[in-house]
């Protein structure tokens, strides 16, 4: 009995699949697996891409025409200037990232809800542990979201004025901002699938953890902006920001297999 399985086993199995049978390669190679078998999964389906750039894109192409009307009306209107203080640099930049939020909870939803709807739930559930599935659809969100912003981001500072502020600074808030929302976009997905919404349930579920995400944003560009920031204000605002992200990854990936195993 014992050769049929391993002869039936081996037969039309994927390379992921083999790896993470083998046990042998530890949970990093578990990890790695499934993200590699996702990325084939998005490159032949393009949900989660055609998803989240079609929301983005469109947003900022209504974006591209709201701004050149404000702009004239500005040029008209000295006086509205002064009305409107969120088009400033760090209110542009919490315009980019409600754009992102937005664009990755309407395209994220189908890591976890994409398993529960194939059927392919238990099989991941008999090949690896929880902590690997956690890591490879973390990795996979966030891979997702590191080339969105990578495209995104140019194209709204053409559009919208935007500036850079310190390089250093900017990159530290984009990263920490792409880590921030793929750990609560993971959670939320697992969360949302769980509860059999299909989708429809993941903002409601991810509301909460969306406004203080955003709120810690907004600190962190206001701080981007400022010319010679204090230490202790970049170590508030910026370590905030990044210090949320990290600690929700790390609650999630420690109550992840109740959501998983239940």
């Amino acid at each position: 009995m014992g050769r049929y399985v391993d002869t039936v086993g081996s037969r039309g199995v994927s390379a992921p699949a083999r790896a993470m049978a083998s046990g042998g390669s530890g949970w990093l190679a578990e990890a790695w697996a499934l993200l590699l078998k996702d990325l084939r999964a998005e490159l032949r389906t393009k949900v989660a891409l055609s998803t989240v750039g079609l929301f983005t894109f469109s947003s900022l192409l209504l974006l591209s025409l709201a701004t050149a009307t404000l702009k004239e009306k500005l040029a008209l209107d000295p006086l509205t200037n002064q009305m409107r203080p969120a088009w400033d640099a760090a209110g542009k930049m919490g315009l980019l990232w409600l754009l992102l939020c937005f664009a990755a909870f309407s395209g994220l939803s189908h890591a976890f809800v994409h398993e529960e709807e194939t059927g392919t739930v238990m099989a991941l559930r008999l090949s690896m542990s929880a902590g690997a599935v956690y890591a490879g659809k973390l990795a996979f969100n966030l891979l997702i979201l590191f080339a969105v912003a990578l495209v995104v981001t140019p194209v709204f500072m053409l559009i919208t004025g935007m500036p850079l502020g310190a390089p250093i600074v900017f990159l530290i808030v984009m990263v920490s901002g792409c880590v921030g929302l793929a750990g609560a976009a993971t959670i939320v997905g697992a969360l949302a699938a769980k509860a059999r919404g299909s989708g429809a349930l993941y903002p409601a579920i991810g509301l909460p953890l969306l406004v203080v995400f955003l709120l810690l944003l907004l600190n962190a560009a206001n701080t981007t902006f400022i010319v010679h920031p204090p230490a202790l204000r970049l170590v508030r605002d910026i370590g905030g920001l990044l210090s949320y992200g990290i600690l929700l990854i790390t609650v999630s990936a420690l109550t992840f297999s109740f959501v998983w195993e239940d």
